[in-house]
């Protein structure tokens, strides 16, 4: 019985032991530039800017290090796209609530497609400038984090939002006799708001490194 109990305590011993090994934080593995140094848009706070005409905007995915980082980016690209849509959705609405002109359901239906990635028009001028990926362990678990840097033009930003807001319109009569009337300007550059979130037309630095 001694004898057992000894055992058990052994074993216990060496499960606490082994336990202690597991790291409980972030361990670098590797990256892109082989440095646990993000370059700055992947440090930025900032998800979308606008810098000399042309937006920004940064967009990530996250996946088990047993899995390919090519597709990993595959899937940082597709979320971007869906990203930029719901940017400009959200612009549209934004434009439409600081007029205080009221919405149908039919147009809150039509942006939330939007939103969610169902966008019958092309998206051109799209672009991916660069890529970074990070490889590191949280306790026993393996992740690699991709960020993708798109940029589009301002004009090609503008000529996505005129398809949306011409979706919008034909859906909700009262908006198309606020925009008619001039009550509605989607294209204003309107300042930032008290949050310091940027609007996507509005001039902004690239961050700094």
């Amino acid at each position: 019985m001694l004898k057992l109990s000894i055992a058990l305590l052994s074993l216990m011993a060496t499960g606490c032991s082994s336990l202690s090994l597991i790291p409980t934080g972030r361990l670098f593995l590797d990256s892109s530039s082989h440095e646990d140094s993000p370059p700055h848009w992947v440090r930025g706070t900032k998800a979308i800017w606008e810098k000399d005409g042309v937006v920004y905007f940064r967009s990530s995915h996250q996946i088990r290090g047993d899995e390919r980082v090519n597709g990993c980016f595959d899937l940082a690209r597709f979320d971007s796209k869906e990203a930029l849509l719901s940017e400009i959705a959200n612009d549209v609405k934004g434009s439409i609530d600081n007029a205080q002109q009221s919405i149908s359901e039919n147009a809150e239906v039509v942006l939330g497609k939007v939103r969610s990635g169902e966008f019958n028009g092309r998206i051109l001028g799209l672009r991916f400038a660069e890529e970074y990926y990070e490889r590191y362990v949280v306790g026993e678990a393996e992740r690699v984090d991709c960020h993708v840097l798109g940029q589009i033009r301002q004009a090609d930003f503008d000529q996505i939002k005129r398809t949306v807001v011409s979706g919008v319109v034909a859906v909700d009569a009262r908006l198309r006799e606020a925009i008619a009337r001039k009550h509605i300007d989607f294209f204003n550059r309107a300042p930032a708001d008290a949050g310091g979130r940027n609007q996507p037309g509005q001039q902004v630095e690239f961050p700094a490194n």
